[in-house]
């Protein structure tokens, strides 16, 4: 199949899944292209982007110079307009179809021609997708995640955006009936997870026994506050523990000063971005890994941290929150962890457990790589999105 993928920023690091997904069905021998909307800025160190060999395209971003362009054949097309009618300023509305005119270019040049398109994240430049999938009447999917869906003041358009896809994939049982019951039950939806690939994460069962790490971009959702107060409490118990945090973002003056104001300074280690070879060492050595999301007042949430997924391949079990789909990754008391969000004193008894319980640090350890491999193995998932590639193609 011929597909035309449309995304935000590529490669991005905190959206691996993106790239595992594209790997993935250009190694099953499908011709996929990339749109994005931009590039980012810092390196990314990926060894399936190293391998990557698929056609790549990065949108300009439009400026009150290039309205000139909307006058083209390609954007008066009545195919283009049939689903535009949604409330968003006049901007939006230009940029989205200077945006499709510039992946129309992009896919005209390529030496195949599109018989799919698909996107992640149900926001607003997603329309540009829309519309280059009408100019080639070929069918257009998308994958909804998290704050596309919650994140309040939730889009005005994103009701339509989904109504108007041929059908929508989503990672969670949890967003489905979301979805459901807030924006379409008519479109089709189909449960796919952002999985990995397991046989990457290879557990050497050399974990540190009081070492315990976390994953994240420093942002209010990831609940790392509560992360260090549990770590706090456990150091109270365990003098010798060391915490280890791989991340930056927006809260990272805010983390240190709290180190500092708890003084945990001597446990913990942030260490900001790391090497996929890196990163992979501090799995294998952690103890167990800690994720306390929360659901904050803008109602943004987690869907199911890649993150966790990695960390359960590598047999280091997870101390998380119960909410959203994460209960559909860890079973509570099977293969890691759940508490009630932020209860850092529920964190600490539950890393405790973890940390000191050898049987059930085991128990838990094998469990974690088995679900993994079962159920959130990118190889299965992608054929999952494959049957849902096909399954479009009778609707045009």
């Amino acid at each position: 199949m011929n597909i035309v993928y449309y995304v935000d920023d590529f490669p991005k690091l905190s959206e691996s899944f993106i790239l595992n997904e594209i790997y993935e069905l250009s190694q099953l021998g499908h011709n996929v292209a990339v749109c994005a909307l931009q590039k980012p800025e810092c390196k990314i160190e990926h060894n399936e982007f190293d391998e990557l060999n698929v056609p790549i395209s990065y949108v300009k971003t439009p400026t009150y110079k290039d309205i000139t362009q909307l006058l083209s054949k390609k954007v008066w097309n009545l195919q283009m307009f049939k689903d535009s009618f949604y409330y968003a300023s006049p901007l939006d509305h230009a940029a989205n179809f200077f945006r499709a005119k510039q992946c129309i270019e992009f896919v005209d040049s390529l030496k195949w021609d599109p018989e799919h398109f698909h996107s992640h994240f149900a926001t607003i430049s997603k329309f540009g997708a829309l519309y280059a999938s009408n100019y080639y009447n070929e069918p257009f999917t998308i994958t909804t995640h998290a704050y596309d869906l919650y994140k309040e003041p939730i889009g005005t358009y994103t009701k339509q955006l989904l109504q108007q896809s041929d059908r929508i994939v989503t990672i969670s049982e949890y967003n489905k009936r979301y979805i459901q019951d807030r924006f379409t039950s008519n479109t089709p939806i189909d449960v796919i997870h952002a999985g990995i690939r397991p046989e990457k994460f290879a557990s050497t069962q050399s974990s540190q026994q009081n070492r315990v790490l976390t994953i994240s971009r420093f942002v209010e959702k990831k609940g790392l506050p509560y992360a260090l107060e549990a770590v706090e409490m456990v150091s109270d118990e365990i003098p010798e523990l060391e915490y280890h945090i791989i991340g930056s973002g927006e809260m990272e003056d805010e983390l240190i000063r709290k180190v500092e104001q708890l003084g945990i300074g001597e446990n913990v280690d942030f260490l900001n971005k790391v090497t996929d070879q890196r990163l992979i060492i501090e799995l294998d050595e952690a103890r167990c890994y800690l994720l306390p999301c929360i659901i904050p007042n803008s109602g943004d949430r987690d869907g199911i941290p890649v993150s966790l997924m990695e960390a359960m391949a590598m047999k280091t079990p997870p101390v998380s929150t119960s909410i959203s789909g994460i209960p559909e990754l860890v079973d509570h008391g099977q293969n890691g962890l759940l508490t009630e969000p932020e209860n850092a004193e529920a964190l600490a008894d539950a890393l405790l457990k973890l940390l000191q319980d050898e049987f059930k640090w085991n128990a838990y350890a094998e469990s974690a790589s088995r679900k993994i491999t079962r159920e959130f193995n990118i190889k299965k998932e992608v054929c999952k999105l494959e049957n849902t590639f096909q399954a479009t193609q009778t609707l045009k």
